[in-house]
């Protein structure tokens, strides 16, 4: 389910003055096919909930995404394909090609009409006269469709108001334009697919935008919404109808900087897996690896937006390099560790460089917390004979070296790994096939958490693996 119904382009932070006359656009406003691509970053905090006498269900939710905006097709034809990816454990990736008229009312989507569970209200629906101070036109768009719950439907009805033009430091006007209308929200989800256990809204209420549009190079540079729609549905957790709302506040911001660009990167590797949180089952990070004989990636993405792509170069059992790109959603950050005789030199953006001595008589590897497949050359070359050998990790991100050792068996046709730290209490159990796939990790702590994969030929593997070493 995608609340970011209408993609709210705005906070981009535009460099722009009042322009105390401005100039008026000569013609009707349009979007151009200009060939290109535009990218931003979308926000949208809401809150689903349901009324249960005094209580309120619902938590309150937060998305974060990334999307790029490719343009093409004729002048009288524009179209747009946008891929949306989001920024959590599920990496959900929508794409979708839009046919446009000039003023921005969708023909088509996917070929088809609009559909309500679909993106069907993201841009701002020009009027047929020059945008000009005071201007005032009033537009309705509609989609219904069908989902889990049964008909679906998007409806708003606002009128737009050019508040102000904006001259861009002399470069050209730009149209700041207010809306205000009223939004007819249904839809549906399944909860529970064994259970036929399906949730529903039916809300309405008032709707609040601001935009910014660029006139001269026909494109929609910002927009936001404010919205508290109220009314009936009925609730994951509970068969009754009760009152119910959505509240929602999202805002997108134009963005093509290095780290726009990378979020929008898919992560490197086909294995992947999932850490779940022992306690309450929750998926807490989604895990990806690409493995050849001379190089290892990984990457984890989080819930809150943090995502790292970390690689280690391979000689052997030796580690010879290591590199790895960082983001909280805000920066991004580089890293990488250059090997020498006897010590590790880590390079970090904006940091001066530190050399850190390799510890010694260890075995020794370079992994972030939660990226242990990067150690599985270290390990795997260990002897194999439940005794515990000596190893230690350097830790990029936090810049230190954790010390312990390490147990390793032959289990069949896999390896267990018991690697116990000196600053953990209780050792962490790994498994690996013979040609070094990260099957699962058990992590006693801070957080009691497992790692197991998330697609059911590795699933297999692991349940064999699992009942070779008797866990």
């Amino acid at each position: 389910m995608t609340l970011g119904r209408s993609r709210l382009l705005f906070g981009m932070g535009i460099a722009a003055t009042i322009a105390g006359a401005a100039r008026v656009p000569a013609q009707a406003p349009r979007y151009a096919a200009r060939h290109d691509t535009l990218r931003y970053t979308v926000l949208n905090p809401f809150r689903l909930y349901w009324l249960h006498g005094d209580d309120t269900v619902g938590p309150d939710q937060r998305e974060l995404s990334v999307e790029s905006h490719v343009w093409d097709g004729p002048a009288e034809r524009p179209r747009v394909t946008i891929r949306n990816q989001l920024l959590d454990v599920s990496r959900r990736l929508q794409h979708h090609v839009f046919a446009l008229e000039p003023n921005g009312r969708l023909r088509t989507i996917d070929g088809g009409p609009p559909k309500a569970s679909q993106l069907s209200d993201f841009l701002l629906q020009l009027p047929p006269t020059p945008l000009r101070i005071g201007t005032s036109w009033t537009d309705t768009v509609r989609a219904d469709g069908t989902d889990a719950a049964g008909p679906e439907l998007y409806q708003v009805i606002r009128t737009y108001r050019v508040r102000q033009l904006v001259d861009t430091l002399g470069a050209h006007d730009v149209a700041q334009v207010d809306a205000h209308g009223t939004v007819h929200y249904r839809f549906g989800f399944l909860v529970d697919s064994a259970a036929h256990k399906i949730a529903w809204l039916d809300v309405a209420g008032p709707d609040t935008e601001q935009y910014l549009y660029d006139p001269q190079a026909g494109r929609l540079l910002g927009r936001r919404w404010t919205m508290h729609l109220v009314g009936r549905g009925v609730a994951p957790d509970a068969p009754d109808t009760v009152p119910a709302g959505l509240e929602s506040v999202e805002v997108v911001a134009l963005s093509d900087t290095p780290l726009t660009r990378f979020l929008l990167e898919p992560l490197p590797g086909a294995d992947t897996s999932l850490t779940f949180q022992v306690s309450n089952r929750s998926i807490i990070l989604l895990h990806t690896t690409s493995r050849t004989k001379t190089k290892i990636s990984a990457s984890l993405a989080r819930n809150d937006g943090l995502v790292g792509i970390a690689a280690v170069d391979v000689n052997a059992a030796s580690i010879t390099a290591y590199h790895a790109t960082w983001t909280d959603s805000t920066s991004l950050r580089t890293q990488a560790v250059i090997v020498r005789s006897g010590s590790l030199l880590l390079v970090r953006h904006g940091q001066p460089d530190t050399s850190v001595a390799i510890p010694a008589g260890a075995s020794w590897g370079i992994a972030d917390y939660a990226m242990n497949e990067l150690l599985t050359p270290v390990l795997l070359a260990l002897p194999r004979d439940g005794a515990p050998h000596p190893v230690a990790i350097f830790r990029p991100y936090a810049a230190h070296w954790d010390t312990g050792t390490a147990r390793v068996r032959t289990r069949g046709n896999f390896i267990a790994v018991a690697l116990q730290l000196a600053n953990e209490q209780n050792p962490e159990t790994m498994v690996f096939t013979k040609d070094g796939d990260f099957l699962f990790g058990d992590n006693a702590g801070p957080i009691d958490s497992r790692r197991v994969p998330s697609d059911a030929r590795r699933m297999g593997h692991l349940q064999a693996a699992l009942a070779a070493v008797g866990h």
